[in-house]
């Protein structure tokens, strides 16, 4: 019998999102009962990156657990998706989660994602509107 494991809790995920034209990290902190969605842009100029503060909303942390567990955040540890053969463009992400007191789950790839990934995207894009 297999029994899918939930997160409880978090305390810590962060997301980056690289395309061809910029980039983005997601944090997303526990604070208690709220939780902090932070959005920044990567901005590139005279040799450097500068992170750049574009968003900051706050969430209920119970629905955030919630939506961590709709899209299965734990089976995506481990996961790493090569880019596909003949795609010359695309997204890549990588993800690192520390939940349930300190396990780490780890994701990353390119144009090539785990289940519940574009869920999560959409829901962080609503949140942080």
């Amino acid at each position: 019998m297999c029994f899918k494991k939930n997160i409880t809790t978090y305390e810590k995920v962060e997301l980056k999102i690289s395309t061809m034209r910029g980039s983005a990290i997601y944090e997303i902190s526990s604070e208690g009962n709220i939780s902090k969605i932070l959005v920044y842009r990567m901005v590139y100029g005279n040799g450097s990156a500068e992170r750049v503060l574009e968003k900051n909303v706050t969430a209920d942390t119970a629905a955030v657990v919630e939506k961590l567990n709709e899209v299965d955040l734990f089976r995506w540890n481990g996961f790493s998706g090569k880019h596909p053969k003949n795609v010359t463009d695309g997204v890549m992400f990588d993800l690192k989660a520390i939940v349930n007191d300190g396990i780490t789950i780890r994701a990353d790839g390119s144009e090539n994602f785990p289940k519940g990934y574009r869920e999560l995207m959409r829901w962080l894009y609503e949140i942080t509107r």
